[in-house]
């Protein structure tokens, strides 16, 4: 990300904003995903036991 911006200076800084909301938005998805799987797995094998 960071050596995107540096290796392209003429990048609107719209664009940057743009892709680093993008790839916040993905990491929290991504987050939350997991979480939700890891408490089913949790709860599975609570439930197993």
């Amino acid at each position: 990300m960071v050596a995107t911006t540096i290796a392209t200076p003429h990048t609107p800084a719209v664009v940057v904003v743009a892709a680093a909301r993008g790839v916040v938005t993905v990491a929290r998805f991504l987050g939350h995903f997991l979480l939700a799987l890891f408490g089913v797995a949790l709860l599975g094998t609570g439930l197993d036991h």
